[in-house]
């Protein structure tokens, strides 16, 4: 053990800290090129975290920990810009480019200039103010006269820096756009699903509704990113393309900009993006085109809604004009209903396109659509193409408005809309068939029970046939109902090892038990928040709502869904049946603390370790007193991380201030080998 720190040495420490981690930041969210693997990285995080806890008083509000808070109030504060945020004139052809130009030349004929064009990213604009280099104030666009203060839920978007490197000026306005990477994007709308959330239509429109949210440790769940593409402050230079280079060096991505040239070589760029543009992490939907030198800027002026030395050029994703011949509606696991646009075949993006996703009723609404219709459709960033309007000058005159159901088109249980989502969805999960095949698929999931072989094919036949209808059905199959269920491609070998795996299924701890119900809004982590919380199903049975919703994070949504899923009789009969077939309902805790140097802790173990089998791991773990979590939860003492760990619970851990631990700071703190 190290003796303790002086209150001066702490402050050196923590100093040196955040230079180390603000520098690693730099590298890693401005140049791409880290120099540190991501577990030194969290060491460093974690050993600042740790410091500050023993000194609070040391605590710098720049600090990287003080990047995730909390709740925030109900309402954000409205700020007036104090300079408008307009918004640009669009072109969409050469000539166009070359219109504006010709409307510069007439404005100031003796004047020469060139431009600098930069990437439009189709994010959401905000607002970044820093006094004296600290970050003080984000808002977003609003109305471009005024928007609302989201500093809190700002300071979690990594690449917004929080102090800037090196000498900043007194007062600095940043503006820029937050986004979302696609591969995030999916990511979180798997995981909306698997909560029984209707998923969100496009990057922008997840980025925008992570931004309003109340709690600011939500949004830094949602990964979003930053890019700046202007600055306004006493001392900048008075070319463009250099203030960009200053913006970097503050410590700020910036958005891919050229150097300076004229209209052609700026044509160039947007040729070459037009081309590459899906090769991006990001959703681009055109080229800003900007007047170089900014005191140039200012003698051409504005208009009261766009400056008029700025342009955007919009890229047109690829269209196709064709007709809306049905509206069909699916039922998700969850029972969410999907209106799905059937159309008669057209070529688009080199495929054929027949159907098209409308996501809820309410895009049906917005579209103004009618059957039959005609409509265009496009594929832009996304693979799956989408409606975009409708064309109600071909609109033949006997169409009629497409009314939403009132009922399941599968079971004919009238639907429901809860207050504030846009989505319908079917109550009936226990008998509506696409509902029951769908929590079946959830049931043995991978994350849940884990039952292998048992993929939607064999369920549906399973379902058919009348042999599993509830999750205890499994446990119940024999090798000769599966034999006669007659099942194509069944290998002779494999009803003997379905009944193995769906017996061995019963060992799987109580949070994955929870989690693989199904029950409406518990994911994953709040499967583990609620038995860490509530340890056996006997105290989840009988806790009210409010003792539920008072479980960090969970809140009263959440609480509600899992109240009213116990309530229900039919619920009830089903976990007595699991328990009875020997599902685990309880957390598996020691009976007595094993003394030693881990004595106490919660370790968690994640990646492979090449030469040890992780289950030998955490015996080692638990020979020293050491406890083994259920899951990632905020109480964990120590992750251990191995290779091929996964990047989101990392990325978790980092986030609530989990130490990383390899095999060797293991040995560290026990003292001893691992047995190999």
């Amino acid at each position: 053990m190290h003796p303790p720190l002086s209150e001066a040495q702490a402050r050196q420490r923590i100093d040196e800290l955040i230079a180390a981690i603000q520098e690693h930041d730099y590298r890693y969210y401005v140049l791409a090129q880290p120099l540190i693997p991501d577990s030194e990285y969290d060491r460093l995080v974690a050993e600042l975290r740790q410091l500050e806890a023993a000194f609070p008083h040391l605590r710098r509000p720049d600090s990287p920990t003080q990047r995730v808070g909390g709740a925030i109030t109900k309402e954000f504060p409205v700020v007036v810009h104090r300079r408008p945020m307009l918004s640009l004139d669009n072109a969409y052809s050469l000539q166009e480019l070359r219109d504006f130009e010709a409307r510069l030349r007439r404005l100031l004929p003796s004047a020469t200039w060139q431009y600098i064009a930069q990437l439009k990213i189709d994010g959401v604009a905000v607002s970044l103010r820093y006094e004296k280099g600290l970050f003080v104030q984000g808002v977003t666009r609003g109305d471009g006269l005024q928007g609302d203060d989201i500093t809190a839920n700002l300071r979690t978007v990594r690449g917004i820096p929080l102090r800037l490197r090196g000498e900043a000026l007194a007062d600095l306005e940043v503006r820029g756009e937050v986004l979302m990477y696609r591969s995030d994007f999916r990511q979180l709308n798997a995981h909306r699903e698997e909560l029984g959330e209707p998923p969100f239509m496009n990057p922008r429109n997840a980025t925008a509704g992570s931004l309003k949210l109340q709690d600011s440790s939500e949004v830094a769940r949602r990964r979003l990113r930053f890019l700046a593409y202007f600055a306004e402050g006493e001392g900048l230079p008075e070319a463009d393309h250099l203030v960009m280079e200053w913006l970097r060096q503050w410590g700020f991505p910036v958005v891919e900009t050229t150097p300076p040239m004229d209209l052609e070589g700026v044509w160039a760029f947007i040729e070459r993006w037009a081309v590459q543009r899906d090769q991006l992490p990001y959703d681009i939907d055109g080229v800003v085109v900007k007047v170089d030198d900014r005191p140039l800027r200012e003698a051409f002026g504005s208009t009261s809604k766009a400056p008029r030395w700025a342009i955007a050029y919009k890229y047109q994703p690829e269209q196709a004009i064709t007709e809306l011949r049905a509206i069909t509606y699916q039922v998700g696991r969850t029972g969410y209903i999907t209106p799905v646009a059937e159309l008669k075949p057209v070529r688009l993006a080199g495929t054929t396109v027949k159907r098209a996703s409308l996501y809820n009723y309410d895009e049906i609404r917005r579209l103004d659509l009618h059957l039959p219709e005609v409509v265009v459709v496009e594929k832009s960033g996304e693979i799956i193409p989408k409606v975009v309007r409708a064309l109600p000058e071909k609109r033949p005159p006997t169409a009629k408005p497409i009314v939403p159901p009132d009922r399941c088109p599968e079971c004919g249980t009238p639907l429901l809309q809860p207050e504030g989502e846009v989505g319908r969805y079917c109550p009936n999960y226990k008998h509506c068939p696409p509902q029951v095949i769908g929590r079946l698929e959830h049931f043995v999931s991978r994350k849940a029970m884990n039952i292998q072989g048992l993929g939607e094919k064999i369920l549906r036949k399973l379902y058919e046939k009348g042999l599993v209808r509830t999750f205890s059905d499994l446990y119940r199959l024999t090798e000769e109902q599966l034999r006669s269920a007659q099942i194509e491609g069944f290998a002779e070998k494999m009803p003997r090892k379905l009944v193995e795996n769906i017996q061995a299924s019963r060992a799987v701890p109580y949070p994955r038990v929870l989690y693989a119900l199904g029950i409406r809004h518990v994911g994953e982590t709040v499967a583990e928040k609620l038995a860490e919380a509530f340890p056996t199903i006997d105290q989840l049975l009988k806790a009210p709502v409010q003792q539920i919703a008072a479980v960090y994070t969970i809140g009263e949504t959440i609480a509600q869904s899992v109240r009213a899923y116990l309530d229900d009789p039919e619920n009830q009969a089903e976990i007595a049946r699991l328990r009875k077939v020997g599902l685990q309902f309880a957390l598996q805790r020691p009976s007595r603390p094993v003394e030693g140097p881990l004595a106490g802790k919660r370790f968690l173990v994640t990646g492979t370790f090449p030469g040890l089998r992780r289950e030998d791991l955490i015996a080692y773990i638990q020979a020293h007193g050491g406890l083994y979590a259920s899951g990632l939860t905020k109480n964990l003492d120590y992750l251990v991380v191995g290779q091929d760990a996964g990047p989101t619970k990392l990325e978790k851990a980092r986030q609530w201030g989990i130490p990383l631990l390899s095999l060797a700071d293991l040995e560290a703190l026990t003292g001893s080998p691992i047995p190999r």
